[in-house]
Order: C-alpha cells, then structure tokens, then sequence
C-alpha cells in the first residue's frame, strides 16, 4: 500500500441570519426538487438551522461550519429567488444567491491554493 496524494477538504464558517434562513425555508418549501424541498424539512440542513435558532429567541444569528455540498444546496435553493429568471440558460442569482456564491468563490480560491 502506498499514498498517491493528500487532498484538503475545505469548509467554511457561515453566519445565517434568522432572514436568510427563513427566506431559503421558504424557498425550499416550493423548489421542484425533492433534496432541495428535503432541506427545509424535518431532519434536513435548514430546519435544523432553524431550530439552532429557536433555542435562543434573543439570537438572530448563527454561526455554523457547511461543507460545499451543503452550500451547493443552498445555491440551488436560492435559484427560485428571482422566480427562476434565467439568462443564457443560467438562472439569474438574487440577493441571497449571490452571499452563497460569493462564500463558494472564496472557498474554490482557498481550496486551489490548499491543493497546489
């Protein structure tokens, strides 16, 4: 046996506000697709956000460690904020989409520089 490579797993440190996880609930709630309804749900990625929330009704926000899996998710929720625009075949981010892009961006950069 020997090792081939080594590859970082890169993660970041998010701050939800209780808006941004109750607008993506929402969305979530009327995506066409079942992982992305599954997030807002009992036992998925959101409801469990919100309810970290719930705990501690004098917080608004919350700080929690999401894997690009999870924001992946979370940007293929916020598609339908601008009611599924899209622009050459992409759909065109909002508010919310462009917080989570701006966070995977920043990850793809540091996981490049991590991976060299």
């Amino acid at each position: 046996m020997h090792l081939n490579s080594l590859h970082a797993v890169i993660e970041a440190d998010v701050q939800f506000t209780r808006l941004d996880i109750h607008q993506l609930m929402d969305l979530s709630k009327h995506h066409y697709d079942g992982k992305c309804k599954a997030a807002g749900q009992h036992g998925g990625f959101l409801y469990g956000l919100d309810k970290m929330l719930d705990c501690n009704a004098y917080v608004d926000v919350v700080d929690v460690v999401v894997t690009w899996p999870q924001l992946d998710l979370l940007c293929k929720i916020a598609e339908g904020e601008n009611g599924y625009e899209m622009v050459g075949g992409m759909p065109v981010p909002g508010e919310l989409g462009i917080k989570i892009l701006s966070i995977m961006q920043k990850m793809l950069n540091h996981s490049v520089l991590v991976n060299k």
